[in-house]
Formats: C-alpha cells, sequence, structure tokens
C-alpha cells in the first residue's frame, strides 16, 4: 500500500508520462491507448508504478517482416539492447517479449518486442537545495511566479517537489524513448532485406 507522498509522485510522474505520450502522437502516427507508430514501428509507454523509485517501461515492436535473413529476432534484440546498454541512463531491465493475439478462432498474431524498465530515484528527478532556492525567490517575489493550487498540498515547497518531479519523468522518458529510436533505426539499417 502507498503512502500519500507516493501517491503524489506518481500522480504527477503520471501527467509527465501523459504530456509525453500526447506530444508522441501529435508528432508521429497515433495509435491506441499510450502508443504511437515511427517509421513503421510501433511504439508504446507504459504507466508509472511506484517500486524503489518511479519505475515505468517503454517497448517497441522488432520489425521481424523487414529483417534479412541473416537476422533473426534475437539477433536484432541483442543489438539494440548493447546499444541502449551504453545509454547515460541504463534501464534497469531490458528485455525481449513474445505477445500472442488471437484476431479469430483460427488467426493468431505473434509480434516481439524490446522492453526496457526504467527506475528513477528521488535524487534523480529533484534537489532539495533547487526546491529550497526557488521557494526563496517565489516568497520574495510572489507576483512574477505562478504555482498552480495543488489539492492535498499545502506548502510551496511539495508542490515544486512534485512539478519537478513532473518535469523530470517527462524529460528524461523523453531521452529514454529518444535512444529506443535512435537504436532501433541503426538496427533496422543494419537487418534490413535488400531492396528495401
Amino acid at each position: 500500500m502507498t503512502n500519500l507522498k507516493q501517491q503524489m509522485y506518481k500522480e504527477f510522474a503520471q501527467e509527465g508520462i501523459n504530456q509525453l505520450i500526447e506530444e508522441y502522437k501529435r508528432k508521429y502516427k497515433p495509435k491506441k491507448e499510450d502508443r504511437f507508430n515511427y517509421n513503421g514501428i510501433t511504439y508504446e509507454i507504459g504507466p508509472i508504478k511506484i517500486t524503489d523509485g518511479i519505475e515505468f517501461e517503454i517497448s517497441s515492436k522488432i520489425p521481424q517482416e523487414e529483417l534479412s535473413k541473416k537476422a533473426t529476432l534475437t539477433t536484432y534484440f541483442r543489438e539494440v539492447k548493447k546499444i541502449i546498454s551504453n545509454a547515460e541512463k541504463k534501464p534497469y531491465s531490458i528485455d525481449k517479449e513474445n505477445i500472442i493475439r488471437e484476431i479469430s478462432e483460427d488467426e493468431k498474431k505473434e509480434r516481439d518486442y524490446v522492453k526496457l524498465r526504467y527506475v528513477y530515484l528521488d535524487n534523480e528527478l529533484y534537489n532539495n537545495e533547487e526546491i529550497l532556492k526557488r521557494s526563496e525567490e517565489i516568497i520574495k517575489n510572489p507576483q512574477k511566479h505562478k504555482i498552480p493550487e495543488i489539492y492535498g498540498i499545502n506548502t510551496l515547497a511539495g508542490k515544486l517537489v512534485v512539478l519537478s518531479i513532473k518535469d523530470a519523468v517527462y524529460k528524461k522518458a523523453k531521452e529514454n524513448m529518444n535512444d529506443l529510436i535512435s537504436a532501433n533505426e541503426q538496427v533496422r539499417k543494419k537487418f534490413k532485406k535488400d531492396g528495401k
């Protein structure tokens, strides 16, 4: 069971994720729910979870129909994993997931995905000293800064913390997704069928 602090962190972190999903859906081809399509590959950003920190997953479909014979789904996954493992923020886990969906009684759709799980700790999302400094600036000159009312949070510092979490999650998830998009583009060029 989560406490009030965790619930507020989750709520504002999810707002950051939702903002990013909507941005990608406007920029690229929108799909259902929390997915979008870029250059023929479907990407997904999962919901926020509270674990040891703020956790979320991003994933991308492996473009198996365009891979050459020398590339298996596993080799494609390994190449993406190698690139992502060298990113500035390394995922907590990198997995290959197989999803089978029944389209009808006689037809099934099978797809493989690269799934990355990220966990961000509090100190990666906000800095207490910066929160205090910003609080002091706002107190000295309140008409210069607009801080929204946030139900359940009475202190200025508390409001600044959750707003910082929202912004940081948005920025970090965007960096993570852009790393995944870039990795997919590099690997698909390497393993693309001839003539495409």
